[in-house]
């Protein structure tokens, strides 16, 4: 394993550059994007209230009607012990009348607050993910060397999060490109594909020769854990569908991706099928696998954080059901002797995800026999990425050409 301390030489110097910078009429309009998303979040919450009014009364009907089936007796409402899971937990505070039984009343009630809370949290999701710049924007700004094919829906289905942006070379090329999936960060309930970070690293490596696709996922306000996991999964299955149709080799993926993206890109490394974390999207003939992994600030086990009902609330399940999932969803569980190459950046002074997740990480991977650079910098945050860029994004540069520029096996 080579570990790199904060040494600038862990890095040769001839390496250092920075990402691009966008064309200034595209930063002026990205610095104005505030206005624009404040007037499309109107227009679409106003949408997304008269669909959720049209679509309330039937899935409230069938929610009450399988709360109605623990009526074992057939009276018509439900004692404590007929309950089970969250019903038993807070049947006191559902009991409005405190007579011991949730009848047909207190049962619509409870369905009535649970559809409010669920319109909340996917308006709080979708509030959250106006942070990226138009589809106009990006097509009209786009460099000249490269092509973007912006919002694919690598998925069908009814949530805007299943969708993509693809930006490769415009040059022609003879042998299929390696490509990058990029995957933003924000705690799994905030962030958007088109994030400065990964929307500039998408355009660089497509300007290297990379094809490049940078992913939004369902946040844990419209969908808890595992979604997340699968719908990343799902979109690297459409990657490798649609290789031929532009031009990648489907043996030679990486990822980078940064706190929560860490954690995503580190699961697209190491979590097999067989941990049944691939979801119910399409292409389930394709592998999920990359070849090789970039990640920073890597929540690596769950495990690590203190636990607190708002950490639990990311996932989904009861709570001996809870415990299975959060060591399922942590990247370390699936360390393995196949492992593809790891590039882990981790700051000591990480106040978010402290550094003993890519400490124990970086050990796991090396136990195994992984391939794994460790860049541990001396008094970074938990935006070490950026913080020491200049050292950060040449590694990531020197890592991907050494680990995707040459045919790789099938995953």
């Amino acid at each position: 394993m080579r570990v790199f301390n904060s040494s600038p030489r862990c890095v040769p110097p001839h390496a250092c550059h920075d990402f691009p910078k966008l064309p200034p009429n595209l930063e002026f309009k990205m610095n104005q994007r505030c206005i624009l998303c404040f007037l499309l979040g109107v227009l679409f919450v106003t949408g997304a209230r008269a669909q959720q009014a049209d679509r309330a009364p039937a899935a409230g009907q069938n929610l009450l009607e399988n709360w109605l089936k623990m009526d074992r007796d057939g009276d018509g409402k439900l004692s404590n012990d007929e309950t089970t899971g969250l019903m038993k937990r807070f049947f006191d505070r559902n009991d409005a009348n405190k007579d011991g039984f949730l009848d047909r009343q207190e049962l619509e009630a409870l369905q009535k607050r649970l559809a409010s809370n669920r319109g909340r949290s996917t308006q709080n999701a979708n509030r959250n993910r106006q942070q990226g710049m138009s589809t106009e924007q990006l097509l009209k700004n786009a460099p000249e060397d490269v092509i973007i094919e912006a919002g694919i829906a690598y998925r069908p289905g009814d949530s805007k999060a299943w969708q993509l942006d693809l930006v490769r070379p415009k040059a022609a090329a003879s042998e299929p490109r390696p490509g990058i999936v990029f995957v933003h960060g924000g705690g799994w309930r905030s962030g958007d594909k088109r994030a400065a970070t990964f929307l500039r690293g998408a355009i660089e490596y497509a300007q290297k020769g990379y094809v490049c696709i940078t992913v939004n996922y369902r946040l844990t306000g419209e969908a808890p854990f595992p979604a997340c996991i699968e719908d990343v999964k799902c979109a690297v299955r459409w990657f490798r569908a649609h290789a031929k149709q532009y031009n990648v080799d489907p043996n030679r993926l990486g990822g980078y991706g940064n706190s929560a993206g860490a954690h995503l890109v580190s699961m697209l490394g190491l979590c097999p099928p067989a941990a049944k974390l691939e979801g119910d999207g399409p292409y389930q003939d394709q592998s999920s696998l990359l070849q090789a992994v970039c990640a920073s600030a890597t929540p690596s086990d769950f495990g690590l954080f203190p636990r607190s009902p708002r950490g639990d609330s990311r996932f989904k399940g009861e709570a001996d059901q809870r415990e299975a999932l959060i060591r399922a969803c942590s990247p370390i569980t699936h360390v393995h002797q196949q492992a593809p190459p790891f590039l882990l950046i981790h700051g000591t002074a990480d106040g978010t995800v402290n550094v003993k997740h890519g400490d124990v990480f970086a050990e796991a991977l090396k136990k195994a026999g992984a391939d794994v650079t460790y860049m541990r910098i001396d008094g970074a945050g938990h935006g070490v990425y950026n913080q020491h860029s200049d050292r950060t994004k040449p590694a990531m540069e020197t890592f991907f050409s050494r680990t995707l520029g040459k045919q790789k096996q099938t995953p």
